[in-house]
């Protein structure tokens, strides 16, 4: 079951040739934004709950979005789709074959026929592709809705957008938090070192991969910087946590357009922030 839980707009129009449709999807939620493509505005805001059981298939998702969402059923000039899903892996580009890049998924993460393989360049490091799969129902659905779309995945742009932030730090580690999951990425001497998705239900799940992270590749907590974005508040038990674990955490955000003031008047300012920097 799909339920729309935000819906931000300016006045017509948001949609047609003159605009780009950009989505975020996960099993759990999906998050929509239109904007210019002359200026890149943002000019309307979409943020839905995925109430997905076993037995519901994306067919009957897409159907109730349709019917709720203000911008699911409208036309563009451009519609990018990034998936945030954790089958994803950063090949050095010289072991990337036609056949490699699914094989090392595979290997990884177990054979399926019912996955469509896609990579693409990291931009920041010139020497990575990140090859990622994606469900082959969900990739026809989005074609039938869309005709043409792109699509790419959110591991490639949180890694460009922090390699070419913060080219000079010798210990970072970026935490990105949604509903019920968190990217963790960690770099020592601008060089990324891993990269993952980890699910949790209480903050001491969440705390727990992350000190293991810091064991795992030796980091100092003490030293490093913590840049922390997304879906957590700052007065949780999650986020307390995480104080006594890091000495420095920093909070990301960006500078708002369009809509985003009002976004940003009911929600923290970092809580979307991961999203809105797709439209960048």
């Amino acid at each position: 079951m799909a339920r729309k839980k935000a819906g931000f707009y300016n006045e017509d129009p948001i949609s047609g040739s003159a605009f780009q449709l950009i989505i975020e999807l996960d099993e759990q939620e999906m998050r929509c934004m239109s904007k210019t493509v002359d200026n890149g505005t943002i000019v309307a805001f979409e943020y839905f709950s995925l109430d997905k059981d076993q037995t519901e298939d994306w067919n009957d998702i897409f159907y109730e979005i349709k019917t709720i969402s203000k911008l699911f059923n409208k036309t563009y000039k451009q519609v990018t789709c990034f998936f945030c899903t954790p089958e994803s892996i950063l090949v050095p580009e010289k072991f990337l074959t036609a056949t490699s890049a699914e094989d090392y998924l595979n290997l990884i993460y177990g054979e399926s026929s019912r996955m469509e393989v896609k990579y693409e360049k990291l931009i920041a490091t010139r020497s990575f592709i990140n090859t990622y799969r994606i469900k082959k129902s969900l990739a026809e659905l989005l074609t039938r809705q869309f005709i043409i779309f792109q699509t790419s995945h959110v591991y490639t742009s949180l890694l460009n957008d922090v390699m070419n932030r913060r080219k000079n730090e010798e210990q970072l580690v970026k935490l990105q938090f949604y509903h019920g999951h968190f990217i963790m990425a960690i770099f020592k001497d601008a060089k990324i070192q891993m990269i993952q998705t980890f699910s949790f239900k209480i903050a001491e799940d969440a705390v727990y991969y992350i000190i293991r992270g810091a064991q795992q590749f030796g980091i100092n907590t003490e030293f490093a910087i913590v840049e922390l974005s997304g879906m957590i508040d700052l007065n949780t038990e999650l986020y307390l946590q995480l104080k006594k674990v890091y000495v420095n955490i920093e909070i990301d955000s960006m500078e708002a357009n369009g809509i985003m003031f009002e976004v940003n008047k009911e929600y923290a300012h970092h809580y979307f922030a991961p999203f809105f920097k797709l439209a960048l």
